[in-house]
């Protein structure tokens, strides 16, 4: 092989290289989705939300996975060391200190935030990014 052919193959393999680079960058760090700007997707109730995963599990989970919901139902349970507020004993909401201390046992609440999914052995709902809605 020649100098030339050489210098081109060294240097089209160093642009594949950096493109990947670059590509791989940009996929890893995508910037954070901010769940609080965002429109709900569904709006529904915990024991209504329940009832549609014990029907049909997965047809719901295609539905509601990782999807902005604002979902309402009474507050059961507050766990302030974890920031954990759950609804109706079925819906466990992960949110910031600010909107526990908001929150107060036995009151109608609705909850924006994402669905994370379903837990069939225990029943339960999951959600995180979780802001009380006025």
């Amino acid at each position: 092989m020649n100098r030339k052919l050489k210098f081109r193959l060294g240097l089209g393999v160093a642009l594949v290289l950096l493109s990947a680079i670059v590509v791989l960058y940009f996929y890893m760090y995508q910037s954070h989705r901010n769940i609080d700007a965002e429109k709900a997707a569904f709006e529904t109730s915990v024991s209504e939300l329940s009832q549609r995963f014990i029907n049909n599990p997965d047809s719901s989970t295609v539905t509601y996975a990782d999807q902005t919901i604002s979902i309402y139902g009474n507050v059961t349970a507050l766990d302030l060391k974890q920031n954990t507020i759950t609804l109706d004993n079925k819906l466990i909401a992960t949110t910031s200190k600010d909107e526990m201390n908001s929150a107060k046992m036995g009151e109608l609440v609705k909850l924006k935030g994402r669905f994370i999914g379903y837990d069939e052995l225990f029943n339960e709902l999951r959600m995180d990014q979780c802001t009380i809605e006025e």
